[in-house]
């Protein structure tokens, strides 16, 4: 079974994967964890419910941190910041974390072109200084990479490397392949660094942290497959380096969309990552939107209709939302008529919105 806890990280990520094993076990893999406030509002309380380790602990086999993005990142530093400061004060750790996987911008860029981000960092330390966007992503991408030296998470095992498109791990029988970034993306990525370089310029970096296209390329994404179930974990990125991925990695081959039983829409259901052609390619039984629709307007009323346009009218699919957004269930009651399709609410009440894939839709 591969069961997932989408819990409520308001405009953010941040979710568990669960699944068994042959001992009996269930494992554990967190991804994101969603903007300030949200660690302690419902995610550290979720993780306290996880089964413990030999040490009593409650044990996360695996974190995954799909790109640095304030409401994908704080959760997680809150995590590893707890857990770093139980070892300083020789403390029992509140946490049991394995293995953390991510990426920072700084290793994808010098992946593409080595050694290329020592010599542009002065110019993104002028940006950071005066942009609030820059400095935000750059210094917790920095926290992140240092706590995971500090508690010995780095490296990204089982990869061993940087997660890129094509690389390949087997987590307790949970096979995880990332479908991006692929090398155009992580090409597009270094350019933004060599412009700078050439121009001498911090408003390249500036303006590549303001319009979102540095986290965007940068984002993880996983298709990870269980006793049969699949699952495709977009983060952030583009529709069209998502497909592009699964075509290079032979999951997409053209001789029709590929099935998942539950997929993350891209970027909160933002319209402006994805077009009719993303959808048309990727079918799910369980197509799952993690927004507010307060601090952005997430999901766009545009993905909603293309989403449902790729589908044919008696299919049978649920669409799920973690939180309650009128703009966003109003579309779907319109787009609703002579079609199969069920519409999912988190109640306020429930601190995350379970989804067993397998489950109907």
């Amino acid at each position: 079974m591969l069961t997932f806890d989408f819990l409520d990280a308001r405009h953010g990520d941040s979710f568990l994967v669960r699944w068994g094993t042959r001992g009996g076990r269930e494992r554990v893999m967190l991804v994101d964890g969603g903007p300030g406030g949200v660690y302690e509002a419902v995610l550290r309380e979720r993780l306290t419910r996880l089964a413990p380790d030999t040490a009593g602990a409650p044990r996360i086999d695996a974190v995954c941190l799909s790109h640095v993005d304030d409401d994908h990142t704080a959760g997680l530093l809150r995590l590893l910041g707890e857990i770093r400061r139980a070892r300083r004060d020789d403390l029992p750790e509140p946490f049991a974390v394995r293995r953390l996987w991510f990426n920072s911008v700084e290793e994808l860029v010098d992946h593409a072109s080595p050694g290329l981000s020592a010599s542009v960092r002065p110019l993104v330390d002028r940006a950071a200084a005066d942009s609030e966007a820059v400095k935000a992503s750059y210094n917790q991408g920095r926290a992140v990479r240092d706590e995971a030296v500090a508690l010995g998470l780095d490296g990204n095992p089982l990869f061993d490397g940087p997660l890129i498109e094509g690389t390949v791990a087997t987590l307790d029988r949970l096979r995880v392949t990332v479908v991006a970034p692929d090398d155009e993306a992580l090409d597009e990525l270094a350019e933004r660094w060599r412009e700078a370089k050439r121009r001498k310029d911090p408003d390249v970096i500036r303006a590549s942290y303001s319009d979102g296209s540095i986290p965007n390329l940068s984002s993880i994404v996983l298709l990870i497959e269980h006793e049969g179930r699949t699952a495709l974990l977009t983060g952030d990125a583009r529709g069209d380096r998502i497909l592009a991925g699964l075509r290079a990695t032979g999951l997409l081959t053209g001789s029709g969309p590929l099935h998942v039983d539950l997929l993350k829409l891209p970027h909160h259901g933002s319209d402006r990552n994805v077009e009719s052609d993303f959808f048309e390619q990727v079918h799910a039984d369980h197509y799952v939107i993690s927004a507010d629709g307060i601090k952005h307007h997430h999901p766009g009323e545009d993905t909603l209709r293309m989403l449902v346009g790729s589908r044919d009218p008696e299919d049978t699919y649920t669409v799920h939302l973690t939180n309650r957004i009128p703009f966003a269930t109003e579309a779907l009651k319109s787009l609703h008529t002579h079609r199969g399709f069920a519409v999912h609410v988190r109640a306020p009440r429930e601190p995350a919105l379970v989804i067993e894939a397998g489950d109907l839709p």
